[in-house]
């Protein structure tokens, strides 16, 4: 059975809204070296280094506490963990990309996963500077961009897609009208014509919206581009 619903927490003011507390989680949050998150029960709690993967040493002690801080993140974002919804991805009101997953689907605990937002935007540039592309590959990806050719971005989890999207997003003109299209809004495009759209899962009263409903409505919204991210 599923704990309890958690009492009221104190919560934090952070830009874009109310963020929740979320416990022994939050010295994570805090470091901005670290980029992911991943909560596995009460067994482990590993975080990503600089893209590393390690083990923080830290634990829950209880699944109830693990099964609290998720209900605290859903609340946050005015959803609800239950029994008949026990998977929810979402994100933090600070942009910060979530996905909880609950018993019964989660067999060892509730699981957490936090792929935190980044408050230092990467660019092309920087990413020659660090080695991650070449300097042709860079100045190709600025004229691709530039010239509205089409670019697809694949790659592992954690291996930068988005970041590499947003980079090369930077070199959209300005007046071009973008419409994104994501399950959990992570883009951060700088262009004042950019609009935002989300998928939704069904919920009771709410049909599902899928990427196909949202990419043929942005054909009806005069795009001049439009980025699917992962979906």
């Amino acid at each position: 059975s599923f704990p309890p619903e958690p009492s009221p927490v104190s919560q934090r003011r952070v830009i874009g809204g109310e963020m929740p507390d979320l416990g022994i989680l939050n010295q994570f949050m805090q470091d901005q070296n670290i980029g992911d998150i991943l909560v596995n029960g009460t067994h482990s709690i590993y975080i990503d280094v600089n893209g590393k993967l390690r083990d923080s040493g830290v634990r829950f002690e209880s699944h109830e506490e693990v099964w609290e801080v998720a209900e605290r993140i859903v609340k946050s974002v005015g959803q609800r963990l239950s029994y008949e919804r026990p998977l929810i991805d979402t994100r933090l009101p600070d942009g910060s990309r979530v996905n909880v997953i609950a018993p019964p689907l989660a067999v060892d605990g509730t699981a957490i996963s936090i792929r935190k937002f980044s408050v230092r935007p990467m660019t092309l540039d920087m990413m020659r500077d660090s080695g991650n592309i070449s300097a042709s590959l860079t100045e190709l990806l600025k004229v691709l961009a530039r010239c509205k050719m089409n670019i697809i971005i694949s790659g592992g989890t954690g291996s930068g897609k988005t970041t590499l999207l947003n980079a090369i997003s930077q070199y959209i003109d300005a007046g071009d009208r973008i419409v994104t299209i994501e399950d959990s809004a992570e883009l951060r495009l700088q262009q004042p014509s950019a609009i935002r759209l989300e998928t939704r899962p069904a919920s009771p009263g709410a049909a599902e919206v899928t990427a196909r409903d949202l990419v043929k409505n942005a054909l009806r919204m005069r795009p001049d581009r439009i980025v699917v991210g992962e979906s």
